[in-house]
């Protein structure tokens, strides 16, 4: 879990400068919509999926099951979620 608190404040901490990306905007080719809808994806679902993924943790936990899976998928899920809204970043540009 302290692993996990580290990769997804590190990827919080790249989505907040994602937001240069609109600096390539030139001559009015950029979709702004997407390019805040793919912002906000990677900026809000990385913290989501790593809390879910806490709190199914520790009820398997409480259940005494295996739960070593549920934060190595959690974080594959959160980083692709978070490629998914920089790829959307990537598209608005136009280019």
């Amino acid at each position: 879990m302290v692993a996990g608190v580290i990769g997804f404040g590190i990827l919080a901490f790249i989505t907040v400068f994602l937001v240069m990306m609109s600096d390539g905007c030139m001559g009015g080719t950029c979709d702004f919509d997407l390019m805040t809808v793919g912002w906000l994806i990677a900026l809000i679902s990385p913290p989501v999926v790593f809390l879910a993924a806490v709190v199914w943790t520790l009820i398997r936990i409480a259940r005494r099951k295996t739960a070593w899976w549920v934060t190595v998928s959690a974080a594959v899920v959160g980083v692709g979620i978070w490629a998914i809204g920089v790829a959307m970043m990537q598209a608005s540009l136009g280019r």
